[in-house]
């Protein structure tokens, strides 16, 4: 029974001996979220988020969002919330803040909304893109249109620096966010187009606004003369030609066998064979070839003439003068002439409303056209004993030979006038008293005194002019040649001697001063009969203080005479 009792003692002490069980581990709160942070398009939509957690969670915003909401504000784990997001109708960002919670445990979540994106300013065209401008001065108006751009803040730029197109000022225009753009532009003289570029610009516009202009210049297809002689032995000539247009040559059937023409990089190049004839002459036309829709093309008809001619060069008349300055030292001066004839081949470009002079002297004895209450193409002889006026139709374009036969009578004082046109006599007078009493101090002047020295007559002190009298407006418009002054009068014999009208033997008896038109250059002509009384001429010439003035020079025009 002992051995059993020391036993169970035994037993219960090694029973007592073993360690107590450990406790059970303690269980920490989680959360976790999948994604973490979210950012989307200004569109909107829904937005998923994954939780993992360890109990129980809770949602809640740090703010009150109008624009996003989710799904649940508390759930367990694997659950999903779903954000639901307005769209952004600002150009700002837009921030949410979450927070999930689980216990003492919390997750953070950002969902970011982007703003709408920011569009460049921009500007639009109105009005035509490509501007063509006629060569006058003018004004023109861009149009242009923004949304987000104040018309003044439209910035204008041109391309050239010194440009030829000038911006004026911008205005408002019609609606809300129009604008008008305005420039100016002069006149264009010159035969080349222009152009420019306009750029319409503002700041944060990406794509200016570019307008191309274009002022277009006159059209032209010129030359200098209508009317030009080549050579009797022919002769390739070369006549420039102004242009800024396209245009064909062709050479009239009248130049069959012996006229060609052929464009040049200056103009055109006129090919003639030798004459076999006294005179031939056709015609070249110069025709636009590149005119616009509505435009009329332009021509320009040459007459190209090849004759054996006499005269080859006149002088223009329009604006100038001639004079002799009477320097003869083996012929005495005219003086009171008893006889005398006055003769030149004249033609008009232009009859115009003052006097037209041919030649004399104002206020004794003087051939002009016109006159107060006479049509302008009247030829009149105006002397100080009465003026006079010849019955003929004078036309412009033509040449006229002029022939005006004076005598003078010792005897009875009375002189007489013959003016033949063309060697045909179309006036006589013979009842004209030239006496004319001065004054006191000088008496009666009997006769008309050709040839008072020259001067620029000061006080009135008039003298002998060809083309001129008196005024600058009293000049002849028209062409003048084969000038010559006789202390004899012609008879009509004598005037219509074979080629009378165009050449006369330089040292023919009575021929007092002869002015042969032969050098085509120079400022002063040759008295052909070697008397010495040298023709002087002035162009451009003007009133000048109490004078009438003009530049030493003879402005020269190529004939070719006779002309039929």
């Amino acid at each position: 029974m002992k051995k059993i009792l020391v036993a169970l003692a035994t037993a219960l002490a090694l029973v007592g001996c073993q360690e107590k069980p450990a406790p059970a581990p303690e269980v920490k709160d989680s959360i976790e979220i999948e994604p973490s942070s979210k950012t989307i398009s200004a569109e909107g939509g829904n937005v998923k988020v994954m939780v993992t957690s360890s109990g129980e969670w809770t949602l809640e915003a740090k703010a009150e969002y109008g624009w996003v909401s989710a799904s649940a504000d508390k759930g367990v784990d694997g659950d999903v919330v779903t954000f639901n997001v307005d769209p952004n109708e600002t150009l700002d960002n837009l921030v949410s803040e979450w927070t999930f919670t689980c216990g003492e445990a919390v997750a953070e979540f950002k969902l970011t909304l982007k703003g709408l994106e920011k569009l460049p300013a921009s500007i639009t065209l109105n009005s035509e893109e490509n501007l063509v401008l006629d060569y006058n001065k003018g004004e023109f108006t861009v149009l242009l249109h923004s949304d987000d751009i104040e018309y003044r803040d439209i910035k204008v730029t041109l391309g050239n620096e010194n440009s030829w197109l000038k911006y004026v000022t911008s205005l408002a225009g019609d609606e809300e966010g129009d604008a008008k753009i305005i420039f100016s532009y002069n006149a264009l003289e010159g035969l080349d187009d222009l152009r420019e570029t306009i750029t319409f610009s503002a700041e944060d516009v990406e794509t200016p606004v570019v307008v191309n202009v274009v002022q277009e210049a006159k059209h032209v297809l010129s030359t200098e003369k209508e009317f030009y002689t080549v050579p009797v032995e022919g002769k390739t000539v070369e006549i420039p030609v102004t242009a800024n247009v396209e245009y064909s040559i062709t050479v009239s059937a009248e130049g069959n066998g012996w006229l060609t023409a052929e464009k040049t990089d200056a103009g055109i190049k006129v090919k003639a064979e030798a004459l076999t004839d006294r005179k031939r002459s056709a015609t070249i036309t110069l025709a636009q070839t590149d005119a616009k829709e509505g435009e009329e093309a332009l021509n320009r008809v040459l007459t190209i003439t090849q004759v054996s001619s006499l005269i080859s060069w006149a002088a223009d008349m329009t604006g100038n003068r001639l004079f002799p300055k009477w320097e003869s030292t083996t012929v005495s001066k005219l003086g009171v002439a008893t006889a005398l004839t006055l003769e030149a081949m004249v033609n008009i470009d232009e009859f115009h409303k003052e006097i037209n002079t041919i030649m004399g002297i104002e206020g004794r004895f003087l051939l002009r056209f016109g006159d107060a209450g006479l049509k302008e193409n009247t030829l009149q002889i105006a002397t100080f004993a009465g003026n006079a006026v010849v019955d003929f139709d004078f036309k412009t374009n033509t040449w006229y030979h002029i022939a005006c036969v004076y005598t003078f009578s010792l005897n009875d004082y009375y002189g007489s006038t013959t003016i033949y046109i063309n060697g045909e006599k179309v006036f006589e007078k013979d009842d004209w008293n030239f006496q004319q009493y001065l004054g006191w101090q000088w008496g009666y002047v009997t006769g008309v005194d050709f040839s008072p020295a020259w001067s620029y007559e000061p006080n009135g002190n008039r003298c002998f002019w060809i083309g001129y009298s008196f005024d600058a407006n009293r000049d002849l418009r028209g062409k003048m040649t084969e000038i010559r002054i006789w202390n004899k009068a012609l008879t009509a014999e004598e005037i219509n001697a074979p080629n009378h009208f165009y050449t006369v033997d330089p040292k023919s008896e009575g021929l007092y001063s002869y002015w042969k038109f032969t050098e085509g250059q120079g400022s002063t002509i040759e008295d052909a009969t070697g008397n010495g009384n040298k023709l002087y001429g002035e162009t451009n010439v003007r009133k000048q203080g109490s004078d009438n003035i003009g530049d030493e020079g003879i402005k020269w025009v190529e004939v070719a005479l006779p002309d039929k």
